[in-house]
């Protein structure tokens, strides 16, 4: 007999209110048709694991939404220290900006936004925090270059005033989708009014700003995240930026959030990709768990598409997969996607 466990399937960015799944129908496959409270029938065979039975059945439409992204890349002095073969600084700007860096390969489906943050000692050398903004948008990716390109690192690390700053910012754009901040620093944060915090309590009055900035962030439906860029940023301050960003408490509790650190240009890219990945459509979260070695033995097709596992998707973990290249494009083009899944009982671990 043929077990079914139901596993729901949440496109990350669902979290905002963009998407929406029904269930299974028998529309037809016609993309401009798609009914979300009627999918159409999955591509896949009426009984596609004979010898195994079928534990996870994923059949849904979702509604691709365009993401408005600001990149707040930390421009203190320290971000030239070394980083593999490069240093911190290019290694940022190579993962976002160089060749098939995120921007050029995701600004027409992403409506990525820059700042670059410091400040030459505080409010005593005047203005605080010193910004290079670039306002977000599509096709995005020249205005950006034209300010990053030819910019260095220089100076603190104001990343509580920064923060506020880019949430205003934010705050102000009408389009539809999530709005996230993707905050890049390689130091614990300073404030205006203590560009260097001398002991335990002026770093507390530090960190707390950014925490606040965060919070009010969360607040105006704008959630952060934080990617050290090398290891100088302590794990707790990451680990409460990361639960503070997403609406949850400082502490956490029971649920923590992830939080990034890259200690080389393979991981920084890594981290970048993760976190947008999350929100452009392309990481799907299921209700239960795969074995990730295992999982290959599943099926997952894009509006009617079946696709290869391996190099049109992948599990991420055991909870999550993520759609690659042009599939993932094409989530992300703001129109109705049937996203079908089924895994066999072999490879699902039932809580």
């Amino acid at each position: 007999m043929t077990r079914l466990l139901a596993l729901s399937l949440v496109v990350a960015a669902c979290a905002f209110g963009g998407c929406d799944a029904g269930l299974v129908g028998d529309n037809n496959n016609n993309p401009n048709d798609y009914d979300p409270l009627n999918p159409p029938d999955p591509p896949f065979p009426d009984n596609p694991f004979p010898d195994d039975g079928t534990c996870g059945d994923i059949n849904a439409i979702v509604n691709g939404i365009t993401p408005t992204i600001q990149l707040v890349v930390d421009q203190s002095g320290s971000m030239s220290s070394d980083f593999g073969a490069t240093n911190r600084w290019d290694a940022v700007y190579r993962t976002l900006m160089e060749g098939d860096g995120m921007v050029s390969r995701l600004q027409s489906g992403v409506r990525f936004g820059l700042t670059l943050y410091t400040s030459n000692d505080g409010n005593n050398g005047g203005v605080c925090p010193m910004l290079q903004n670039v306002q977000p948008r599509l096709d995005n990716y020249d205005a950006m270059n034209a300010i990053i390109g030819p910019a260095g690192p220089d100076g603190d690390t104001p990343t509580g005033a920064s923060i506020h700053a880019v949430t205003d910012t934010l705050e102000a754009v009408n389009e539809p989708g999530p709005k996230i901040i993707i905050v890049a620093t390689d130091g614990e944060p300073d404030t205006c009014a203590i560009p260097n915090p001398q002991n335990n309590a002026e770093a507390t009055i530090a960190e707390n700003e950014s925490l606040d900035a965060t919070a009010r962030a969360f607040d105006k439906g704008i959630h952060t995240y934080v990617i050290s860029v090398g290891d100088d940023v302590g794990a707790n301050h990451l680990q409460q930026l990361a639960n503070v960003g997403t609406g949850l408490p400082a502490a956490g509790g029971m649920t923590q959030a992830p939080y990034y650190v890259a200690l080389n240009p393979d991981e920084l890219v890594d981290a970048f990709g993760a976190i947008v990945g999350g929100v452009t459509g392309c990481v799907f979260t299921i209700n239960g768990e795969v074995d990730p070695a295992k999982a290959g033995q599943g099926l997952v097709s894009v509006d009617g598409t079946p696709l290869e596992q391996g190099t049109e998707w992948v599990m991420r973990d055991s909870k999550t997969f993520e759609v690659l290249g042009a599939a993932c494009d094409a989530l992300q083009n703001g129109d109705l996607h049937h996203i079908s899944a089924v895994f066999p009982c072999g490879v699902i671990i039932v809580e």
